[in-house]
Formats: structure tokens, sequence, C-alpha cells
């Protein structure tokens, strides 16, 4: 009776033993999930953090080149202001504000300013004792930064919303300061990523400035003193460049629940053989492991190729562009681009100033986010570049200069850009190492292609002197420019569809 009591306290020891190293297993495999797929998520947050703030670098840049431009005259900055705020949603108010006394009669104080009301946008002079721009968090780091300043977000008080500052300092040829230029942008968009944003059912989110202020936050987000108790599972990432911090909590209690069935199954088990269980625990634990990881790693992919693919379509010019573009009826223009399984960098851009139509096409190496954004980079300072360029040469230059200065994974740009004169016909072109375009006659109705200088690819080396060249587009010819999507298409490529040139 003694030898069968100790029999079965044993068997129950291994029982309880087997039981508590599968629960902790289970419990440290559904933390593993957790762990790695809310930082997957959180680095495709950083990603489309990063997208959304290309249009504050784009409006920037082109305010700095309006500025140099109207010193004499700053009144006609008002005009610019009020433009960027027309064209990109997003922004909240628009301002360029002077040193001390930069223009004389006009006191200490000088600024302007374009703002955005419930129903209009409101221009008007900014600055004075009451209103003391010079001690603002936002001119005093642009001044010192000397390279562009990302502020502390804040609620703004009229429109109850984030709001974000980047601003930035504009310096004459002697290294002067000229004055100082921002823009207030709204950060509303985040409570759409956050909807978006669930790892797992039961995750909550909560987006954080620098300071500790809360951002946004989803309906079910733990108070400030709760996500510490320890009932929650907590991870946490600062989004650059404007050091958001993202925090994402999963209730303990729901990793716990999971493991009910888990721990249940294995007791039969355990009855039957505590022998065979033991020897078979590491390898099922491991297989689950590995199914979870790819399944994540699957879900992931889905998700950034969606991603890349709506980059991708939003940058590139609708139908209204081109239709507005080809008003006149002095030139006939169509674009076309369908995307394959999987998302490239291809892309196009074009605008028409006058009596000339400047245009461009290209293609990121890559797939994926990383092309998408590079792509995003690339069409957007073709667009900065054209307000104040006048060669395709000149063009080509700048983006290289740009896409070069930090480009640690050698990402790559094969890119044709042309200035066509619509009166005369004749092209200006420069390309760096893309496909050649074709010229299609009337008369002959048979292809003939352009023969252009040998160029680089754009990203390699920014001090690279790129070749233009020029020729002659008649009456009724029409020219081709197309990405080596087309020529990999009728090399009968699978799952890919042909293309026709024409």
């Amino acid at each position: 009776m003694k030898r069968f009591t100790s029999v079965h306290i044993l068997a129950a020891l291994f029982l309880l033993l087997g039981m508590g190293v599968q629960t902790y297993v289970s419990y440290s495999r559904a933390r593993f999930r957790f762990q790695e797929k809310t930082e997957l998520e959180m680095q495709i947050a950083q990603e489309k953090l990063r997208f959304e703030l290309y249009d504050a670098l784009d409006a920037n840049a082109q305010l700095i080149e309006e500025v140099k431009r109207n010193l004499t005259h700053p009144e006609n900055l008002y005009s610019k202001t009020n433009e960027l705020l027309k064209r990109y949603p997003n922004f909240y108010s628009c301002y360029v504000v002077f040193p001390p006394y930069y223009y004389p009669k006009k006191g200490e104080w000088f600024g302007l300013t374009s703002y955005r009301t419930k129903d209009s946008i409101v221009s008007c002079h900014f600055g004075d004792a009451e209103h003391d721009y010079f001690e603002r968090e936002w001119y005093k780091g642009a001044v010192q930064n000397n390279a562009g300043y990302w502020s502390t977000p804040y609620i703004d008080e009229d429109f109850d919303e984030p709001i974000y500052t980047y601003s930035n300092d504009v310096l004459d040829e002697k290294g002067d300061l000229i004055c100082v230029i921002g823009i207030d942008f709204s950060l509303k968009w985040i409570h759409n990523m956050l909807d978006h944003f669930r790892p797992f059912e039961e995750a909550e989110c909560m987006l954080y400035s620098s300071n500790g202020t809360l951002l946004a936050a989803s309906d079910g987000a733990p108070k400030d003193g709760e996500l510490d108790d320890g009932s929650w599972i907590v991870s946490r990432k600062t989004l650059q460049p404007i050091n958001i911090r993202m925090v994402t909590a999963v209730p303990r209690s729901h990793v716990i629940k999971s493991l009910r069935l888990g721990t249940l199954l294995p007791l039969g088990v355990f009855v039957l053989g505590i022998l065979v269980v033991g020897l078979l625990i590491r390898r099922i634990t491991r297989d689950e492991q590995e199914n979870a990881r790819l399944e994540t790693e699957q879900e992931v992919m889905s998700h950034e190729l969606q991603i890349a693919h709506d980059i991708q379509m939003g940058i590139l010019k609708d139908d209204k562009e081109r239709i507005k573009a080809q008003a006149n009826g002095d030139i006939e223009l169509h674009t076309f681009l369908v995307p394959m399984r999987e998302v490239g960098g291809d892309f196009f851009d074009f605008h028409r100033k006058g009596d000339f139509l400047w245009f461009i096409i290209g293609d990121v190496s890559g797939k994926g986010v990383p092309a998408a954004m590079f792509m995003s980079a690339a069409v957007n300072l073709f667009r900065a570049a054209g307000v104040r360029a006048t060669s395709p040469k000149q063009i080509m230059e700048e983006i290289n200069t740009v896409l070069s200065e930090n480009n640690p994974s050698l990402t790559f740009v094969t890119a044709f850009v042309g200035r066509l004169c619509i009166p005369t016909g004749e092209l200006l072109f420069c390309n760096a190492g893309h496909c050649a375009p074709l010229i299609y006659s009337p008369v002959t109705g048979n292809p003939s292609p352009l023969t252009p200088n040998p160029n680089i690819p754009l990203g390699y080396d920014g001090r690279y002197s790129f070749v233009e060249q020029g020729c002659m587009i008649g009456e009724g010819e029409k020219i081709v420019l197309y990405t080596d999507g087309v020529t990999e298409a009728r090399k009968g490529r699978p799952n890919q569809r042909m293309i026709s040139p024409s």
C-alpha cells in the first residue's frame, strides 16, 4: 500500500511537472508571437509616418525658393502660403517670419502667415510684443539646428486635434539669416492608423509626444497608471523623425486565456504516456513557433505590398492632371501603368509650363515599401526641381545629388527626363540608364529608337555630370517612353500581362 501510494505520488509529480513545463512553453510562445508581430506592425507604421511627412519637406523646399525670389516684395509670399494650404489638406498653417528689424520700416517683428479656419483660409501679418515668435520653440530650433527642426507635438485648442510644426532657417549667400519658415500640420490621420493597427484583436494602442502628452489612443486603451501594474504586456517604439512614441498593450489575461485548451489536451496525453510527451514536447513547440513565425511574416508581407501599392498609385498623377496638360489641344498625352504581383518602383510624372511639357519616367531597383518610398522621393524631387530648373540636365543632377547623399542600401533609379517645346517640336532630354524611348512616324508607320548618351543611374555618385541631348519631334509623330516591365513581359515571364507599346 505504501509503495502504491509512492508510485501515484511520483506519477502525480511528473504530471504536474509536465503540465507546468507545457504551460510555461505555451505562455512563452504566445508572448513571443505577440512581440514579434507587434514589432513588425510598428515597423510598417514607421514607414507610413515617413511617407506622410514627405508633403512637409516638399512644401518647405517650395517656400524657400519663393522667399528668395520675393525679398524686395515680401507681401507676395501670401499667395504662396495660401496656395500650399489649398494643396495639402493636412497643413494647418504656413508662415514666414523675419529676424529683428530685417525690414527697418516694419519694426522689430515682421512675419506673414496663412492659416486654416473651419470655413476658409486667412492670411495676415504675424508677430508683436504680445506674440513674440523669437521665443517660440520652432523659431529657436530652426536657428540653432540649421537643418530643419521638428517641434514637439501639441493639442490645438481651436481644432482639438494634435498639431506638429516643421521649421527651417533661410540663409543668404554670406550665411546670414534671412528668415525662418514654418509649417504646422495636423496629425489627425494617426487616428486612422490606430484603427488599422491591431496585431491582436484585444490589442490596444496609444501615441505619445516626446514630452509625454497623449496624442491618440484606441477606445479601450488603459490609463497611464495601468500600463505598469502587471496586467498588461507592453511594447514600445519611438517613430522617427518626429519622436512620436507608440505604445502597444495586450491584456495578460488574454494570453492566459489562450492557453486553456493547450493545457487540457496535454493532460490526457500525460495520463497515457508521460515519457512520450516529454520526448515530443520540444519538437512540437519548435514546429508551432516556426509555423507562427511564417504565418506572421506572410501577413506582414501582404500588408507591406498593399502599402507599397497605395504609395505607388497615390503619388502618380491622375487623368485630371493629364487632361489639364493637354487642354490647349496642341499635344496628346497618354499614361498607362499596370502593377504586377510584386510591387516595384516604376513611376512617371509630368507638368506643363507655358509652351513646355516637362516629363520623367523611371524605375527604382528593388520591391515593396523601400522601392515605393524611394520612388516617392524621386517624384517629389522632380516636382521641386522643376520649379526652378531650365534643363533636363539640371533636374537630373539635382535629383542625383539628393538621392546619393544618404543611400546606404545602394538603391538606384533609372530615369529619363525630357523637356518638349510644343510649338517647335524641339525635345531636350537626359537619360540615366533608362530604356531608350521610341519615335513613331505616321509616314513610315515604324518605330525608331532614340540613341541617348550613356549616363549612370541616379543614386550612385552625387558628383556625376550628366550629358543632355536634343532632337526634333515632327508634326504627328509620337514619342513612347516605357520601363523594363514591357520588355520583360514580351520575354514571356510567367504571371505577367503582355503590354503593347501602342
